[in-house]
Parts: structure tokens; sequence; C-alpha cells
């Protein structure tokens, strides 16, 4: 199996435990999860990157044109969850709260996906 897929599924796999964490907690209203915080959306260019990982020869990374669009969705990915990201900080910041852990497992696990789609560029494993 290529590394690429290995690293691809672990950043998607933590993607999804973020969403269940909270990304923020506030005093009032309490913890907000991934789903109540609408970080969800970060998993509409995963889903098509999650496509590319589980199609086509495990033992080699992605053509060039697929390597490509898997890396600009990640990226866009990762541009989504850094939003979330800060969104969380400064609405934390505004009422009060703090960040919680599923913000930062969210940027971590797009990042990861991101990493993952570079290495798929290198079609050899070895």
């Amino acid at each position: 199996m290529h590394p690429w897929r290995i690293v691809t599924l672990a950043g998607s796999a933590i993607t999804a435990l973020a969403l269940l964490l909270p990304l923020a907690s506030f005093p009032v209203i309490g913890p907000v999860d991934g789903f109540d915080g609408q970080a969800w959306p970060v998993f509409i260019p995963l889903g098509l990157v999650l496509l590319m990982v589980v199609l086509g020869p495990w033992s080699e990374g992605l053509p060039t044109v697929l390597g490509s669009t898997a890396v600009i969705l990640a990226a866009s990915a990762v541009v989504f969850a850094a939003v979330k990201f800060a969104d969380a900080v400064v609405a934390a910041r505004d009422a009060g709260g703090s960040i919680g852990t599923g913000s930062w497992l969210v940027l971590a696990g797009t990042v990861t996906v991101a990493i993952g789609c570079v290495i798929s560029l290198s079609r050899k494993v070895g």
C-alpha cells in the first residue's frame, strides 16, 4: 500500500473525530461541537479525496492530474479549517469562552490530509 493512503486516511479519521469534540466552550451555552459550529462542510472536499484514496491501484500514488486535484481539494479543506479555527478563536474571545480540542484537531487533520495528498504525487513506493 502506498504511504499516501495511510496518511490521508489517518488525517480524515482525525478530522472526523474532531467534529464530535467541542470547537469552543462558552459560559452560557456550553460546548459547541463541529456540527453545531458548522465545521462539517470540511468533508465536502475531503470526501472527494477519500474517493481517490479507495479507488485505483493501492501500490501506487495518483497520476499527476488526479494528484494535483487532490492537493487542491485538500488545500481548500485546510483553508476552510483555518477559517473555522479563526472563527472559534474570535467567538471564544468575545464571549469569554475557551477554544476546544476540536478546533485544533480539525486543522491538524486537514493538514495531515494535505500532506498525504502531496505524498500521492510520488507514484512508486520506496
